[in-house]
């Protein structure tokens, strides 16, 4: 006589676990694989784009030139100097017709420690000299924080500041640390101003 209510044996159950059990375990490795790759490539994004933020900040440094009326300021988390920019020209000018070319001007990067980002503004001479700036420019995200050194040639050796008195460094030393999966990691880089005599 057949019984209608047949249910599973100890066998099927085992190998349905089991099976079970496998699959939950693939699955869980792919996400672990998938939350490790996605945590690598947010190192590698953050730490890719503090480099091209310190080529850029070394780029303008460079630029540095005295120019009357906009000194070079800095303290540990901003920083303002006189620079040879890259900006419009004047349209009635003799230079109009190429619309865009260098100019003596200053530029400022501020670390903004609410949004955790670095903006880069910029102005014309006449733009500097009346503290208008051109909209900022984020050049650097997901930063925790940043702290600015400035050498200046002194009798013996160097002397190390953490803001800017008077004149122009020969060089500024820049820390920036970024947050990566609860762990702190440092960029630093030395840039030599050479108007400060750095070379």
């Amino acid at each position: 006589m057949n019984n209608p209510r047949r249910g599973f044996t100890l066998t099927e159950v085992l190998l349905v676990s089991a099976m079970f059990a496998v699959i939950s375990l693939a699955v869980f490795n792919a996400f672990s694989n998938g939350f490790k790759l996605w945590a690598r490539g947010q190192h590698v994004m953050v730490e890719g784009e503090t480099g091209i933020f310190l080529e850029r900040i070394a780029d303008d440094l460079r630029q540095t030139a005295v120019i009357t009326g906009i000194p070079f300021k800095g303290d540990s988390a901003e920083l303002y100097f006189p620079a040879i920019i890259l900006g419009p020209t004047d349209a009635n000018g003799s230079r109009s017709k190429e619309e865009i070319g260098s100019q003596l001007g200053a530029i400022r990067y501020v670390f903004d420690p609410s949004q955790k980002k670095i903006f880069r503004y910029q102005a014309s001479y006449g733009q500097a000299l009346k503290l208008q700036w051109s909209d900022p420019v984020e050049v650097a995200n997901l930063i925790e924080d940043i702290t600015l050194r400035y050498y200046f040639k002194a009798d013996r050796g160097l002397d190390v500041k953490s803001q800017t008195e008077e004149g122009i460094p020969m060089g500024v030393m820049i820390d920036v640390q970024f947050l990566v999966e609860g762990e702190v990691y440092h960029m630093r880089r030395f840039l030599i101003i050479p108007v400060g005599g750095g070379i």
